[in-house]
């Protein structure tokens, strides 16, 4: 990393403001001037916003009138001075690149009207991508300003008319969240995203707000689609797949959503079920009956999950079966959410003598979970089954059996309180 750029990661607004002043007012720095510009156009959008704070606290030397040098340019549309920005945004109003596009963006919030309207205006005849994301970067962040709370829309806009729809895509594929959203949103409002963009960034977009988006898309435009973005990596997509479905399903497919590791997911697959009349706590069932030692552990720990949320003390045998079954064909990641759903089904007469030998488990899961279960009857559990497990080695062993400690003095102090 160049020195300028280790300036800007620090995010030091105050040295990094005097270094940039200093290569500004040195004629023979004209490459530590072009290296500095290059650091600046990378950093983040929120550093842009404390060196322009900055600017106006740090005394500094007034730049010359009319000088056109970019950093100098730069520096004077940030000055104290009113007359001096005015007279930079003026100037900047005939330059063009991100960098400027930065600046005029900056200055679009400017308390004085003879900054800000120029501004603005100059901004808004900036559309090339590099640019507008640039721009878009820095609006998105000074929204929250009165002065500036309608620049985003007007700056839409602009980027809605056709010419500009390279800028659009551009910045639906920003690495900036926040731009990439804006992008995203913009580019649905005018139709440029076609079946094959939406697939793609609701299957593999790292934001999750832009894959809700265009998997909302997607299925409106073809539900079909639903049964592909079931595997999608978001939560979100998923239970609107399963939502999507056909209402007349076969329960079989709708297993994976059923054993999903997301909770919404697997409540949108019970709810179509139950409102087909199906009760999903027997779908759980006859899945898990099925399972046998070639079954995907994982696939297996959801749908024990999924009837744990959903059973009744009729399906405790079953789950105390996977939960104690300590040699395959059952892995610990099974065994963990069988000792999970037990906690919920066993009734609490039962929960001791089932789950108190699952204490000294060697997997620290299982004890984890059985010590989280026990919690609900901490004041019957023998101080030994405690002490076991504040003696593990396993830190979350340990703090679980410690809140059954402390929940047991809880209920000792309120039954020994007067009436």
């Amino acid at each position: 990393m160049t020195r300028w750029g280790r300036l800007c990661a620090a995010a030091d607004v105050e040295e990094l403001l005097r270094e940039l002043r200093s290569a500004a007012g040195d004629e023979d720095a004209a490459y530590d001037r072009a290296a500095a510009l290059k650091a600046l156009a990378a950093a983040p959008p929120r550093l842009w916003l404390l060196l322009d704070r900055a600017a106006r606290v740090q005394e500094g030397a007034p730049p010359a009138p009319g000088d056109s040098e970019p950093l100098r340019l730069l520096l004077a549309a940030m000055d104290r001075d009113g007359r001096t920005r005015q007279a930079a945004v003026e100037e900047l109003a005939v330059h063009g690149g991100p960098l400027v596009a930065s600046a005029l963006a900056l200055r679009t919030a400017d308390w004085v009207d003879q900054v800000r309207d120029p501004a603005l205006a100059a901004l808004l005849r900036r559309t090339a991508p590099d640019e507008a994301a640039a721009a878009v970067r820095l609006l998105l962040r000074l929204r929250g300003r009165s002065r500036a709370v309608h620049t985003p829309e007007a700056y839409r806009g602009v980027l809605a008319a056709p010419e500009a729809r390279r800028a659009v895509r551009a910045l639906a594929a920003d690495a900036d969240p926040l731009t990439r959203r804006f992008g995203v949103e913009l580019a649905l409002q005018l139709g440029e995203f076609v079946r094959g963009d939406l697939v793609r960034t609701a299957l593999r977009d790292p934001d999750q707000v832009c894959r809700r988006l265009c998997a909302e898309r997607l299925l409106q435009m073809d539900p079909d689609q639903a049964g592909r973005l079931l595997w999608a990596r978001s939560a979100a997509v998923r239970e609107l797949a399963v939502a999507a479905l056909p209402d007349d399903v076969p329960a079989a497919r709708l297993t994976a959503p059923l054993a999903d590791p997301a909770r919404i997911v697997r409540a949108q697959a019970r709810w179509r079920l139950y409102s087909r009349g199906e009760p999903p706590a027997l779908a759980y069932r006859r899945q898990l009956l099925r399972c046998g030692p070639q079954s995907p552990p994982r696939l297996v720990a959801g749908l024990v999950t999924g009837l744990g949320e959903c059973g009744d003390a009729s399906d405790g045998p079953l789950v105390l079966r996977l939960a104690r079954e300590v040699r395959a064909p059952w892995p610990p990641v099974v065994r963990r959410a069988a000792v999970r759903a037990a906690g919920r089904l066993v009734p609490r007469e039962g929960l001791l003598p089932q789950l108190a030998p699952l204490a000294v488990d060697p997997d620290p899961g299982v004890a984890r979970e059985a010590f989280e279960a026990l919690s609900k009857v901490a004041g019957q559990v023998p101080v030994e089954t405690v002490w076991v497990g504040r003696t593990r080695p396993e830190p979350g062993v340990r703090k679980a059996a410690e809140r059954v400690r402390r929940a047991a003095q809880r209920q000792a102090q309120a039954g020994h309180r007067p009436r």
